[in-house]
């Protein structure tokens, strides 16, 4: 009993002392929630930060030091309520902001440069046509901010470049490179986008579980997109796109292969590694290469009747946002995993590098899919798995947590909590949040949010781990 309050303590205090309060500003943000939007942003050269708040008829531009002390700030007229969203941002060389407002379909865009100093903006107008082209997602890096997308009947994506408010368009032409499914059939890249959408992954921030089990990751990296596909079992297929010359370089990596039957496989870049995972109903098999040179740094595999000896959590399945349960042995969590998208996320924390492995559902899973998983489910006499399937119709994540240290050697040590945990129960304590935006700054979080009741725009500080004084 003593050691159950000493540990409640410590949570409540972890919780206290994870967090601390940096900033507050007077805002009051008008009615039409619709137009409300708030985006925080770091200059990674400069390391201001910037809080960009604006409503159906202002904008206020926030700017702090690399130390978060205010040195400017400035409310202007928001544009033209055509261009309702405000979908990204740029930085010049004298530390300025450019800010990117769009209609809702991305095809209008204006660029409106903000001089701190003089007050005076500058607005630039674009057209983005988007003739066969579909969105694929938007992204900043190097200060500027980049719209990805593909053409719809060419084996091309086409990146539209925003920097000091001037617009390039630059083709990566794919046209080269071979695609096919595990049968060795030949697909195109833009078939393979229309089933497996790119999922993109926050590279120095925790992913959750979902975004790992998506078969088309995009990492950005400095000055690079890493686009890795594994819709095809036998092997991640990786593509290396270098954002100055914009080469485009390929890599694959075999998936490990399970003894016998066909597995669920996925896999997880970080930091100069490929993490990958299979599993069928007979075994699973994780793996972790070197990204430059193809060499495998650890192997492990698990038979169904054996203990999965490298987990440091309880097998844990969770439905619909019910509290977790545990899953009596190895045998049962893989036959859960036959029946979701199977994948993993590592991150690295102060201390090791966390990764965890399972499996998602998928949200849009129609009728006839969830049908067919049933009378398979029958089929094999999995009755539990029948029913939750039958019974819940939300959400479900199955998954285990492994810790390494940083050599990648495992390690028996709990997982100490992380910011996000903190961030997500601060959240449910506190219904005065709303706008929040959550960024990663120097080794620690920054937590943004507008209080509704006290009209401020604040931001706090988290960290991973317990940060005790004792």
């Amino acid at each position: 009993m003593r050691k159950l309050i000493t540990f409640l303590i410590l949570i409540h205090s972890s919780l206290l002392l994870s967090q601390t309060l940096l900033t507050s500003y007077p805002l009051e943000l008008k009615k039409s929630k619709e137009y409300r939007q708030i985006v925080n942003a770091e200059n990674t050269i400069t390391h201001d930060v910037f809080v960009f708040a604006t409503d159906k008829e202002n904008l206020t531009i926030l700017k702090y030091n690399s130390a978060l002390f205010l040195s400017a700030q400035h409310t202007q007229v928001r544009p033209d309520l055509t261009y309702k969203l405000l979908v990204g941002y740029s930085f010049n060389d004298d530390g300025n902001p450019t800010l990117y407002w769009s209609s809702e379909d991305l095809k209008k865009i204006i660029a409106v440069q903000y001089d701190l100093n003089t007050k005076i903006s500058t607005t630039l107008n674009y057209d983005l046509p988007l003739s066969n082209e579909s969105i694929v997602t938007t992204f900043q890096e190097s200060n500027n901010f980049y719209i990805l997308t593909r053409k719809d009947e060419e084996q091309k994506l086409v990146l539209y470049i925003f920097k000091n408010g001037k617009k390039e368009e630059k083709t990566l032409d794919f046209s080269s490179f071979k695609f096919q499914n595990r049968n060795a059939k030949p697909l195109t890249l833009t078939q393979i986008l229309e089933v497996c959408p790119v999922e993109k992954i926050e590279p120095n921030q925790f992913n959750p579980l979902f975004k790992g089990t998506q078969k088309t990751k995009m990492y950005v990296l400095r000055n690079r997109i890493l686009l890795t596909l594994d819709h095809n079992f036998n092997e991640t297929q990786a593509f290396d796109i270098d954002l100055n010359t914009f080469e485009i370089q390929e890599k694959k990596f075999t998936q490990p292969t399970p003894k016998r039957a066909v597995g669920l496989a996925n896999s997880f870049y970080h930091e100069n590694k490929i993490y990958q995972f299979n599993t069928n109903e007979d075994e699973l098999l994780f793996e972790i290469k070197d990204y430059k040179s193809n060499e495998i740094i650890k192997t492990i595999q698990v038979p169904k009747t054996d203990t999965i000896s490298f987990k440091s959590s309880p097998l844990l399945i969770q439905i619909d946002g019910q509290r977790s349960k545990e899953i009596k042995n190895t045998a049962k969590f893989l036959q859960r995993l036959l029946f979701l998208n199977t994948g993993l996320t590592v991150y690295k924390t102060p201390k090791s590098i966390l990764i965890t492995l399972g499996g998602t559902s998928d949200p849009q899973t129609n009728y006839v899919d969830l049908s067919t998983r049933i009378s398979a489910a029958v089929e094999a006499n999995f009755t539990d798995i029948a029913y939750d399937l039958l019974n819940n119709v939300g959400p479900t994540t199955v998954y285990f947590e492994s810790v390494f240290d940083k050599k990648l050697q495992q390690t028996k040590k709990e997982q100490e909590p992380l910011a996000i945990d903190f961030i997500s129960r601060f959240k449910n304590e506190h219904s005065e949040i709303n706008l929040e935006s959550t960024i990663r700054f120097k080794n620690y979080y920054i937590f943004g949010y507008y209080d509704v009741y006290a009209k401020q725009y604040i931001m706090r500080k988290f960290t991973d781990g317990f940060d005790l004084p004792f």
